[in-house]
């Protein structure tokens, strides 16, 4: 046998070796599924089958490790997050996504996972209660997703402790109170998600006041939030930003500016008041919608402009004058201009 052979088995069984599920996350796997109803998780959960080609498990490469567990789209699980999540010792991921039966609280027990990077609980009419400060420790965390669940109570201060994190989403439950100011100190962030719940009060000042790079997304809408949106806003250049359906007020035209690169922008239905006549747009703008609102002066024909504008909903404000002509304006209907104080033109009917 050629030594170049014997390297080759060599490689072959340490890679074989490697990837083979950890003893550890095996036992911790299966006490995972005894915890839910029989045959409720696929058939891959088995112990005759390397865990690592489980569905909802993924291992790592080289340590064989399981580093993700993510169960999602099972109608079968009853029940609460079981303790002996807690033995997956390398996990970095932990997700829990579109479980129907899946009922309790978030478990203070999952603080006991250091290496945890991610957290996501989607779609779990279920889950209730409040988000347990034991989450505190994990200082690790990168992603932290809260979505369509019945969490409740105040978001809590003590998120600033994920200090490397980078996507908050806390959408879609029924929080309730001020957004906490600590949150400004998150500096790596670049999505903020907080729509869809029940919180009231100012947009805080010190948002994004430290943070090192530029949000891509903010999304806070269908809130109550009142007041005027922070003058820092004007020194981020947001991708994606979202304030609609609330009762904030005042300017917000410096959210808009030429060197900006902003692709959506939605300010309907509050009460901000501002001058359009010479508000200048991104050309990256595709969708732009400022309805249900006191917005006056006059809409520029430089937006037409803009050619990857698909979207505009200009409804229900004070503007006056012609509406301008010719780019896309030409599939815009007379419902996106409708209710204004004195537009005319085309869709509209012809300005006297």
């Amino acid at each position: 046998m050629s030594r170049f052979f014997v390297l080759a088995l060599v490689l072959i069984l340490t890679a074989a070796l490697s990837s083979a599920c950890n003893q550890q996350d095996l036992t911790a796997l299966l006490a995972i599924k005894s915890s839910f109803p029989p045959n409720s998780l696929p058939n891959s959960w088995t112990a005759s089958i390397d865990c690592c080609a489980w569905d909802y498990i993924e291992c790592d490469d080289t340590t064989g490790r399981v580093i993700t567990l993510s169960i999602s789209d099972n109608k079968y699980i009853k029940g609460s997050i079981p303790s002996s999540v807690t033995k997956l010792s390398a996990l970095q991921t932990l997700s829990f996504s579109n479980l129907p039966g899946l009922s309790g609280s978030i478990p203070t027990f999952i603080a006991q996972l250091p290496t945890l990077s991610s957290i996501q609980f989607s779609q779990l009419p279920g889950l209730t209660g409040q988000i347990p400060s034991q989450l505190s420790k994990l200082t690790g965390l990168q992603f932290f997703t809260i979505y369509k669940t019945k969490l409740s109570g105040p978001i809590p201060s003590f998120l600033s402790a994920f200090t490397g994190l980078k996507e908050l989403e806390i959408a879609g439950n029924s929080f309730v109170g001020t957004i906490p100011s600590s949150i400004g100190n998150l500096v790596n962030l670049t999505s903020i998600d907080l729509s869809s719940n029940q919180l009231t009060g100012a947009i805080p000042d010190s948002l994004f006041s430290k943070l090192r790079g530029s949000l891509a997304d903010l999304d806070l809408s269908g809130n109550t939030l009142k007041g005027p949106i922070p003058k820092s806003f004007a020194n981020i250049d947001f991708t994606n930003i979202n304030l609609g359906s609330n009762q904030l007020d005042g300017d917000a035209s410096f959210l808009f500016g030429e060197s900006k690169t902003v692709n959506q922008i939605i300010l309907s239905k509050n009460k901000f008041a501002f001058d359009l006549t010479n508000v200048k747009y991104s050309q990256n703008l595709q969708y732009l919608d400022m309805s249900h609102n006191k917005i006056f002066g006059s809409i520029s024909n430089e937006i037409t402009n803009l050619t990857n504008l698909g979207y505009l909903d200009v409804s229900y404000n004070e503007l006056c004058g012609r509406i301008p002509s010719g780019g896309s304006f030409r599939q815009f209907d007379a419902m996106f201009f409708a209710n204004n104080k004195c537009l005319c033109g085309a869709p509209l009917p012809p300005c006297k």
